[in-house]
């Protein structure tokens, strides 16, 4: 069977870090990527000349995400998944017409078992095996994840990759820096210094660009393995299907240590001495909300996206990625060796 795989989300911090992962694993393998803008075809372009197909559109044209994920054996969808569960439904429509084992690999995230953001509770840990069945129902991501793993039937397998906080190097021009750092850099910038949702007890997870992208890669390669042998070949339930559900995280941290570890050390090697004048502040949501929406337009759209990252920033988000490790031989990397270039990044642009 001639392989051929749809890459949504070619554009995104995570999506072109993915990108180029697979390129690099499997550099013949014929790729399709939908891109929105013509700045992002350029730039597709410029980076993978001819071994990147691309058309262009978004998760709203539906015709277009079904006809593609047709001619796909494998989809991988790094888009976000709020609130285009009309686009996430053509792309599983348009691989369900396969006769023979497609697969479909989502992007999620793990907001669906945050804690409520008051930044002085620890939280408790969900595992993505032994915690599967718990999962909150009604919380953030918890609609698309349902919806792909309900999907998973007849020739359609699934897997949901759900990252903590992803910091790191990616190709992306148009979201280079993660999506939650200009926010954080805002208010760090607004105070002067470091800034936790009041004591900053809440431990929370994070995961390198790069090293996330190598589950994506692994998930890619199984895929590969059972088009490759045929009908007869059963992919594993273990690794694709209702239950196979991703944590991606490698480093467990409060907020407050990652600030005194991480964050402003790489903030002093970029030079940024400024930025740490009046040491660290103890802030409520209310307050981390009313300082980011100094940054944005207003309007409800963006109080709510406002609100949803400042809540990140105090609330707990601990998770165990066993799936990953235990099934496809995942190594998750403790390190953030991409953190200084995410810094550097965002204060380009502050």
């Amino acid at each position: 069977m001639a392989l051929h795989a749809l890459f949504v989300g070619a554009s995104g911090h995570i999506g072109a870090a993915v990108l180029q992962a697979l390129k690099g694993a499997f550099p013949n393998l014929p790729i399709t990527a939908l891109v929105r803008s013509k700045e992002d075809i350029e730039h597709l372009r410029e980076s993978y000349g001819d071994s990147v197909s691309i058309a262009q559109g978004s998760l709203e044209d539906l015709d277009l995400l079904e006809a593609e994920a047709a001619k796909s054996q494998i989809v991988i969808n790094c888009a976000p998944d709020v609130p285009y569960t009309l686009g996430i439904a053509a792309l599983l429509r348009g691989l369900a017409t396969s006769p023979s084992p497609v697969f479909y690999i989502h992007t999620s995230g793990a907001a669906r078992i945050w804690d409520p953001p008051n930044g002085d509770v620890e939280g408790r840990t969900w595992d993505d095996i032994e915690d599967f069945d718990a999962l909150p129902t009604t919380a953030t991501h918890a609609r698309t994840d349902i919806q792909v793993g309900s999907a998973s039937s007849g020739s359609v397998y699934t897997a949901i990759v759900s990252p903590t906080f992803v910091i790191g190097r990616t190709p992306s021009r148009s979201h280079n820096p993660p999506i939650t750092f200009p926010d954080l850099m805002h208010v760090v910038k607004h105070v002067g210094g470091p800034f936790t949702v009041t004591s900053g007890r809440n431990v929370t997870g994070f995961i390198d660009t790069e090293n996330l992208a190598d589950i994506y890669v692994r998930l890619a390669r199984n895929a590969i393995e059972h088009i490759v042998a045929g009908e007869s070949s059963v992919p594993d339930e273990k690794i694709w299907g209702p239950r196979a559900y991703y944590f991606g995280s490698a480093l467990e941290i409060s907020f407050r240590e990652f600030n005194e570890r991480y964050l402003v050390p790489s903030l002093r090697r970029a030079g940024a001495e400024t930025l740490l004048k009046n040491g660290s502040a103890q802030l409520t949501i209310e307050k981390v909300v009313e300082i980011i929406m100094g940054r944005h337009d207003g309007g409800l759209a963006a109080e709510l996206w406002t609100r949803h990252i400042a809540e990140g920033f105090g609330t707990a988000m601990r998770v165990r990625g066993t799936r990953a490790k235990k099934y496809l031989g995942f190594e998750p990397v403790e390190a953030l060796p991409g953190l200084d270039d995410a810094v550097r990044a965002v204060l380009r642009e502050i």
